[in-house]
């Protein structure tokens, strides 16, 4: 099976760490660190198969695809023997 390398952009690492923030500001630091490594766990794991998400819904390009995680979506691209995780942000709910 073909192994990618996982690549979290400096945009996505942001992100991570503003969601750890908003978790224990608004709970405390451990659901906080749980949360943040389920999330770390589950981009880890698009080193393999990482074309088993859609296509991107917020970025029209053929290699980005969407993940979501626990209401959080993370976009990334597939470019060569890469996945570069882009951005992750929480899914919000549209009438």
């Amino acid at each position: 099976m073909k192994s990618y390398t996982v690549v979290i952009e400096p945009e996505a690492q942001q992100d991570l760490t503003q969601i750890y923030r908003f978790i224990s500001q608004n709970d405390s630091p451990l659901p906080a660190k749980r949360f943040l490594s389920k999330l770390q766990n589950t981009i880890e794991s698009l080193s393999y198969m990482p074309q088993r998400h859609r296509k991107s819904y917020y970025i029209d390009d053929e290699h980005t695809h969407d993940m979501i995680v626990h209401g959080y979506t993370i976009c990334y691209t597939i470019r060569e023997e890469k996945v570069h995780i882009l951005t992750v942000f929480r899914q919000r709910s549209y009438p």
